[in-house]
């Protein structure tokens, strides 16, 4: 089975056209460029049983020749995909799943066919390639292909306008080089979602996925900087999926799930820092810094938000709510239209792709010293118990049962308690699963309560036009006192429970 490494980018007609003028840097030959029309057939189960499994399945038609291909779905970071995948010429234009020769990736569809029935055809891709090869001098080739065409499915069609770079042989060095280049260049962008993942968009009984962090999926023997890598590819992967609903009407969810992501990744990066150097993260941390004070308004946006929604789910005053929501409206849709902005400079484009690069060469190891990276091997099982112990020890210091908090305090803790959880999710995997979630659930009371606190905070705010500041702090404390009450109890409840990782 081979495996395949490419980077795709966002293009126009007109950009295409200006590539095929450049003289590519670096470059010892370059081969005239050639066309072919590609059209590609893609499959999967009546319930999409392949599609869930992260498989890709296709008949591809390229002249007289029909190839089919299965592949894994494997990594994309920052444009970059790297999978797995297994080809087979055909005789006819129908599939053979006999001709698959990777055994996992037989047993997948064998297992899909089995539980749905036989693979149909979903959408098709039909577009023409205009491809070159590029050598440089110690025997690296790239292949630099643009395509150009539609996907047709059942909810209608979808353009295609794109640059690909695959790595044929070599060091891909030169395949971060030339993406670097286009897009310092050119100014194209990064293309996360393959043609297939796009193709899925417009299958009309194939509603979007919406899904929440989930624990990392981790191996007891699996060594600390594996996990690290495992990890850090989880709160990426959360990003770009979430990225590409920017454009749709719930754009503002897809943002704060883009958050959620992003603070996933700065927790990590605290919580590994013992084993990856601060200084190596330093740049990385420095650009999602960036990034999230942009997404800033959007964020406050959606936590004001939600606190008029739960204040009107008790029989608040609805005047009072539809007034704040239509301006909060207005502000985010503005803020949003900005981020997306954002996300097409040539700044936030290289970000993604120096990270990937960061990922796939682990230049993390560059920051450690020969005789420290021992480190790296430690069975990540034995990192995980210290961290979660360091931080129910941070979380006994300033929530144990005896400290006294007012909702102020509270709400300096938000990010603490948030990065505890986050621990929980990084190394949860490795514990007992249903231990794991009822040692979670006081946690996430906790929280609530305290966005109970918030949302009185804010509404009190709104109120002060209308109230005397004796009235406010009146309805204030009416209303924190028995919150304050519950979070004490569940506080104190918590810390009662035998931690999972013991």
């Amino acid at each position: 089975m081979a495996s395949e490494l490419e980077l795709k980018l966002a293009a126009t007609p007109e950009k295409l056209k200006e590539i095929r003028e450049l003289n590519f840097p670096g470059v010892a030959s370059q081969s005239d460029w050639k066309t072919t029309r590609l059209i590609n057939t893609y499959f999967d189960t009546e319930h999409f049983k392949l599609s869930e499994v992260s498989i890709g399945m296709r008949i591809r038609q390229s002249g007289d020749k029909l190839i089919q291909t299965v592949k894994s779905s494997g990594r994309a970071i920052g444009g970059l995909h790297q999978r797995n995948e297994d080809e087979a010429e055909l005789e006819s234009n129908q599939l053979d799943i006999s001709l698959i020769t990777d055994p996992y990736l037989q047993i997948l569809v064998e297992e899909a066919i089995e539980e749905d029935g036989e693979c149909i055809a979903c959408f098709t891709t039909n577009f023409e390639r205009t491809s070159c090869e590029l050598s440089f001098s110690d025997n690296t080739r790239l292949e630099v292909a643009l395509d150009i065409g539609t996907i047709e499915g059942d909810e209608g069609t979808m353009p295609i306008c794109e640059v690909e770079l695959e790595l044929l042989e070599g060091s891909a060095e030169y395949l971060f080089a030339i993406g670097r280049y286009l897009i310092k260049e050119l100014e194209l962008t990064l293309y996360n979602a393959s043609k297939a993942r796009r193709g899925y968009s417009l299958c009309k009984n194939l509603a979007p996925e919406r899904y929440k962090m989930q624990v990392a999926e981790l191996a007891q023997g699996v060594e600390a900087e594996h996990a690290f890598e495992q990890i850090c590819y989880t709160g990426l992967k959360h990003w770009q999926y979430y990225e590409l609903f920017l454009n749709q009407k719930n754009s503002h969810s897809a943002v704060l799930e883009m958050y959620r992501g992003l603070i996933y990744l700065h927790h990590m990066y605290m919580v590994f820092g013992g084993v990856i150097p601060r200084q190596a993260t330093q740049d990385l941390r420095n650009n999602w810094g960036w990034l999230a004070e942009a997404m800033r308004p959007i964020v406050d946006a959606a936590k004001h938000k939600r606190h008029l929604n739960r204040y009107l789910q008790q029989k608040a005053d609805w005047d009072l709510v539809e007034e704040q929501q239509k301006k909060i409206q207005a502000d985010a849709k503005q803020a949003i239209e900005q981020f997306k902005q954002l996300l097409a400079t040539q700044r936030y484009n290289l970000m993604m792709l120096n990270m990937s690069q960061w990922i796939y060469f682990k230049e993390w190891r560059d920051f450690i010293p020969e005789k420290d990276r021992e480190q790296l091997s430690t069975p990540v099982i034995d990192f995980a118990r210290k961290q979660l112990e360091h931080m129910l020890r941070e979380l006994k210091r300033d929530l144990g049962p005896k400290v006294e908090l007012e909702p102020e305090e509270y709400f300096k803790l938000i990010a603490k308690i948030r990065r505890a959880l986050d621990t929980g999710l990084f190394f949860g995997g490795l514990f007992d699963s249903q231990k794991r979630q009822n040692y979670r659930q006081s946690w996430i009371d906790i929280l609530d309560g305290i966005r109970e606190l918030q949302m009185n905070q804010y509404i009190s705010g709104l109120l002060i036009e209308n109230h005397s500041q004796e009235e406010i702090d009146e309805w204030l404390e009416k209303r924190n006192t028995p919150v304050l009450k519950a979070i004490e109890q569940t506080r104190k409840a918590a810390f009662k429970v035998n931690p999972y990782w013991g």
